[in-house]
């Protein structure tokens, strides 16, 4: 896909939050208009930009408002939230991790929406340009980018959080039966130490008990006979 058609794409989906004008079909071009080919980064930046958005219709979202968000946005905690419980020790998905700590799941205040801008560029474009365009798209936008920036240093963070939590209860958990094991390990020792004993000490009941019952049969045989 061109970048022209890409750009579009782009247009189109910021159309669809509000943050700019539809574009009409008569205005888009046409593979076949005969026009000349792209010669250089500049002209191709420029080209996916200028079809990218009209400056003039875009507007910055109100101000502690998330654009675009869904019913999911800010999780099922709240903002805040104290982190991870302890008690939570099944398998947690993405989603839930962002809930315990209260960060929205989407929305155009989120990292998530760098991440959208750059899955509709075209791969076809050198990576230095993809990132200046995103740069500029969020900036005529008028998001914040170091608040788009700190949100996805906010999510590695606490996503390392939980994981050295998760990592410090299982060490935890591995420690403590690894301990009952020895426990037990130590008191199944003992018990078989016991049984070995009891063998023992039977078998020389045994013959101490047959020893003297012999002895009496014999004197009991020799006087009744």
């Amino acid at each position: 896909m061109s970048p022209k058609k890409d750009s579009s794409r782009i247009f189109d989906m910021l159309a669809r939050r509000g943050l700019a004008e539809p574009i009409e079909p008569d205005e888009e071009l046409r593979e076949d208009s005969g026009e000349p080919e792209i010669r250089d980064a500049a002209e191709a930046e420029a080209e996916v930009l200028r079809r990218f958005f009209d400056e003039d219709s875009l507007s910055p979202p109100p101000d502690g408002t998330p654009g675009g968000e869904s019913p999911d946005y800010w999780g099922a905690a709240a903002a805040g939230s104290a982190g991870p419980s302890s008690d939570r020790d099944n398998f947690a998905d993405i989603g839930d991790i962002y809930r315990m700590y209260g960060m929205p799941l989407c929305g155009v205040d989120t990292i998530f929406l760098l991440e959208e801008y750059i899955a509709t560029l075209p791969d076809s474009l050198p990576a230095e340009m993809r990132r200046s365009i995103v740069l500029k798209i969020v900036s005529a936008s008028g998001f914040d980018y170091d608040r788009l920036l700190n949100d996805g240093i906010d999510r590695v963070t606490k996503l390392n959080e939980y994981s050295a939590s998760f990592a410090g209860r299982t060490d935890d958990l591995v420690a403590a039966n690894t301990a009952e094991i020895e426990a037990l390990t130590q008191k199944i020792e003992h018990i078989k130490e016991q049984i070995a004993e009891r063998k023992n000490l039977h078998k020389r009941q045994f013959l101490a008990v047959e020893s003297e019952a012999q002895r009496l049969k014999e004197v009991l045989d020799f006087v009744t006979k």
